[in-house]
């Protein structure tokens, strides 16, 4: 009789091990083709593998992976979340469909309690803090975000990705210093990797720290970017640098390859051709400027400062006229009309400049020089002496000089 129980067990564990190497064989098979793409025949195959044995949580995954891949996302969730009830502990189950909620669903809320459980789970899991921190970036909780990124460094202190996001959290919380620091790490380890480069040289840039910013500019190039965003920041720090010619050339490449009608880009090239001596190219590019964006005063001020450079001072006085319209508080353009008044002999209406000018900014020892010289050339002594004091006691020096001379 015990010889027969005996036979009776060995046969029973002769089919579970066959059994047992069929499902093995299956799941080799599925996985075979999910790696191949063939994802349709891999999800039969993991069907029928589930269907012999409920339990195997890898073919949930598995099958799960293949509905993401056929964009079925429904169904990828609801595998996952089966592997999850078959095999609580199985923290890649939780890490997939997390992964899932955050990036396709939007579901962020879903996304951190998965990923919660799964720190539990396994706390030195470099990727789910790493994802962690993406979550918590997408809710703009930037802290926690900083602070899962920081767990990601310490886990792999040798891998660039969480130093590149950490930098976009600190970026986001208006931390440049920090933001460079990382990015500066990322260039150590990647020297290839033109957005590191470029986000740094727009925190250079931001930091008014121009040559630095063009250095990064220059990386980015060299890698072989052409983007608007380069150029345009390139374009602009060579303008901030007085770099006129390059920065000529810069909004020339903008306008000639992007095809853009931008205010911006032609005004500051107006500006370029002016100070580089070209004031016909100058006056077609305000004027271009002008027609794609009427409302922008500084343009009309930088069209009439060419137009005064050429003699055309008629349309000189009417772009400020325009300007003013658009910017009735802007005393430097009270100061520049008044200029060209003075210039022209019209001492009131340059007085009356002038006046406008000190009532908006009544700490400007120029203007009270400038309406003081105005008083002097019709007559008013009394006038000319009170506004060269009054420039003088603002240490306005051609004040304090012809103030000895004129009115003690």
């Amino acid at each position: 009789m015990k010889h027969c129980y005996l036979l009776v067990y060995f046969f029973l564990l002769s089919n579970v091990s066959l059994f047992s190497q069929e499902l093995s064989n299956m799941y080799d098979s599925a996985l075979e083709k999910q790696k191949k793409g063939e994802y349709t025949h891999a999800i039969d195959v993991y069907s029928t593998l589930l269907a012999k044995s409920p339990y195997y949580f890898e073919a949930y995954v598995g099958r799960a992976q293949c509905y993401e891949a056929l964009k079925k996302y429904d169904e990828a969730i609801k595998d996952y979340t089966l592997a999850i009830e078959k095999h609580p502990t199985y923290y890649q189950a939780y890490f997939y469909r997390a992964q899932l909620y955050f990036s396709i669903k939007k579901d962020h809320k879903k996304a951190l309690t998965d990923l919660q459980q799964l720190i539990q789970l396994k706390s030195n899991y470099y990727d789910a803090f790493l994802l962690r921190g993406d979550v918590y970036m997408a809710l703009a909780q930037y802290p926690e975000s900083v602070a899962d990124f920081s767990k990601a460094i310490e886990l792999k202190n040798n891998v660039w990705d969480p130093y590149y996001k950490r930098a976009e959290v600190y970026m986001s919380m208006d931390k440049s210093k920090e933001a460079i620091a990382d990015l500066t790490k990322v260039i150590t380890m990647r020297k290839d990797f033109p957005d590191a480069y470029f986000h740094r040289g727009r925190l250079w840039q931001e930091a008014s720290e121009y040559a630095l910013a063009l250095a990064d500019y220059k990386k980015v190039q060299q890698l072989g970017v052409e983007t608007e965003d380069l150029y345009q920041q390139k374009a602009d720090v060579h303008y901030e640098l007085k770099q006129y010619k390059e920065a000529l050339e810069d909004y020339t490449f903008l306008i000639n390859k992007f095809k853009k009608r931008q205010a911006e880009w032609y005004s500051k090239r107006g500006v370029c051709y002016t100070t580089l001596g070209d004031s016909i190219n100058a006056q077609k590019d305000f004027t271009k400027a002008i027609s794609l964006d009427k409302n922008n005063y500084l343009i009309y001020v930088y069209r009439a400062e060419n137009h005064v450079k050429r003699n055309r001072i008629s349309s000189a006085l009417l772009d400020y006229t325009k300007a003013l319209a658009l910017s009735p508080k802007s005393w430097d353009i009270y100061m520049s009309r008044g200029k060209v008044f003075l210039e022209k002999e019209k001492y009131d209406e340059a007085i009356a400049d002038f006046s406008l000018a000190i009532k908006y900014n009544a700490r400007l020892g120029e203007a009270y020089f400038y309406r003081g010289a105005c008083k002097d050339a019709i007559k008013d002594a009394e006038g000319a002496c009170a506004d060269l004091k009054k420039a003088a006691s603002l240490h306005h020096q051609e004040a304090e000089r012809r103030l000895k001379n004129y009115c003690m």
